[in-house]
């Protein structure tokens, strides 16, 4: 049986042939989904360096707003990160995007989004709903009206970063 060693070796290698391609296409999704397993989709997120942290971080939140939107990120334990995602945004050149979630951020108390998922979630109950779910439709279409292109600022990430990958 691989021990955890063998495993993440075997991970770092694959995304050593993901970042060595000449060929670009898919290497942003197929890097997101070994660095994904490396960090078992965020539970073990101290396991990866910090350019593989930035760009899970960025790329999570991408998949999140483009499959269901801000409350749903949110409401997921990617969620936990939502203070440090704008930092790993700002890192990507991806100042728009950022701002977007900044302005999200700020709803919760001090503009600190709890990293404890349940009391993320008592929070967001807690919101005047009169208001809120009006500004994250608002924040929604904001982030799909973006011309910021993730999957380009991605790519020049990993391959600006090609050894950190390997």
């Amino acid at each position: 049986m691989p021990t955890i060693e063998d495993v993440l070796d075997d991970l770092t290698l694959r995304a050593s042939e993901i970042v060595s391609r000449q060929d670009h296409s898919h290497i942003v999704m197929d890097l997101y989904n070994i660095i994904s397993q490396k960090c078992e989709n965020g539970d073990l997120l101290n396991e990866l360096n910090g350019i593989e942290r930035v760009f899970y971080l960025c790329q999570t939140f991408y998949l999140m707003m483009s499959s269901g939107g801000m409350e749903m990120y949110y409401r997921q334990p990617s969620g936990n990160f939502a203070n440090e995602t704008v930092e790993a945004l700002l890192e990507m050149k991806a100042e728009r995007t950022a701002l977007i979630l900044d302005r999200a951020n700020g709803l919760f108390h001090e503009g600190i989004v709890p990293e404890d998922q349940e009391l993320r979630m008592e929070e967001l109950k807690g919101f005047d709903y009169s208001e809120v779910p009006w500004l994250f439709d608002l924040l929604d279409h904001e982030f799909q009206q973006l011309k910021e292109d993730m999957e380009d600022l991605s790519l020049k990430y990993i391959l600006a970063h090609k050894e950190a990958f390997m």
